[in-house]
């Protein structure tokens, strides 16, 4: 078992940033018409599906880093903290701005974070959030560094595009691989930042408990992207992302009945002790299955991917930051976040309200 414990490290504030445009899971249904008539695809199925109802979209030239920025600006001032008092930055979106140098550079350079300072990125599909978080309360926990910035800027518009073109101009296409090229139209742009700290400087109660890790790598093909997704690339380049998304459920919800017995026996937490659970953005059909394997109660469960979309790796945390809100959890309140990534990967994380 995977697993990891910390003892000072607190959540100490959120930013977000989302598109003014929306996109309709009826409108990409239209742009697609002939397609869903040729194969016989009943109107209102991507959303019936899914379960997403819009999705934001940025135009395609907006680069991760301007929104992740935006943000992590947000992030910063709502902390407290002044630039110089962050030691890391860590960026973690699946779409960057270039193949090099990374995404985080930018941001640090945009926020005025000094020289002194750890920046990188850590891309990990869907979990580089997580992952993120993971890597970061490390460093407060050994003290490192006092404080430091996660960011997650996607900007996903180019592959649903992309996707959209393809389905058109390609009379071969199947109603299977229509399935597996169907999840692509669930994306959704955001950005979303979170300011971690050492309890010692901390204003915030909200304690970074712990977590747990597995990896199911025997199942790395049920969900793949062709090509890397910086903005730098240019229009020449036509990423496409396919997945089985059948055996993505079910692979993901048979991983996740593995991670919880190590989050029961890391962080002591049973079923009954979690007060809200946070699952990844995916949509309907994943939560379903994953809160039906779990045995865990389904009223617990916060979800914006109606509204918003899959947002890759910040969907989590964006749901996490909103939900804190509009459920009013209140402190000493137990929350669980389960993040899953394609790899296939699971990040169970535990946090003290």
């Amino acid at each position: 078992m995977i697993s990891f414990r910390f003892e000072h490290v607190r959540v100490e504030s959120f930013g977000l940033h989302f598109p003014s445009t929306l996109l309709s899971s009826a409108e990409i249904e239209e742009r697609i018409g002939a397609v869903y008539q040729r194969l016989q695809i009943p109107t209102g199925t991507l959303e019936r599906v899914s379960g997403v109802s819009t999705r934001g979209m940025w135009a395609t030239d907006v680069t991760p880093s301007s929104v992740a920025t935006i943000a992590a600006r947000e992030a910063l001032d709502r902390s407290g903290f002044r630039p110089d008092q962050i030691g890391a930055l860590i960026n973690c979106s699946v779409s960057r701005d270039f193949f090099e140098p990374a995404t985080a550079c930018l941001v640090h350079n945009n926020l005025g974070i000094p020289e002194e300072s750890l920046v990188l990125d850590i891309t990990n599909a869907c979990i580089g959030f997580s992952d993120g978080m993971i890597m970061l309360a490390h460093l407060i926990e050994a003290g490192t560094v006092k404080a430091g910035i996660l960011c997650s800027g996607e900007n996903i518009s180019k592959v649903v595009h992309t996707t959209c073109e393809q389905l058109l101009k390609d009379p071969s296409i199947t109603r299977e691989k229509l399935l597996q090229m169907l999840p692509t139209l669930t994306l959704g742009c955001g950005a979303v930042a979170a300011v971690l700290c050492h309890d010692s400087v901390a204003s915030s109660s909200h304690r970074f408990v712990g977590g747990v890790a597995r990896s199911a790598s025997q199942h790395h093909q049920l969900c793949i992207g062709n090509g890397d997704f910086s903005v730098g690339q240019g229009e020449e380049i036509a990423p496409i992302m396919t997945s089985d998304a059948a055996q993505l459920m079910i692979a993901a919800a048979k991983l996740g009945g593995r991670a919880f017995p190590d989050v029961t026996a890391s962080l002591g937490w049973s079923k009954d002790h979690v007060d809200h659970v946070f699952c990844h953005q995916v949509g309907r059909q994943v939560n379903d299955a994953f809160y039906r394997e779990m045995g865990l109660d389904f009223d617990k469960d916060f979800a914006i991917y109606k509204r918003y979309g899959n947002m890759v790796s910040a969907a989590l945390p964006a749901a996490l930051a909103i939900g804190a809100e509009e459920k009013a959890i209140k402190p000493g309140e137990k929350v669980l976040l389960t993040a899953f990534g394609s790899g296939l990967n699971t990040r169970f994380l535990g946090f003290e309200w």
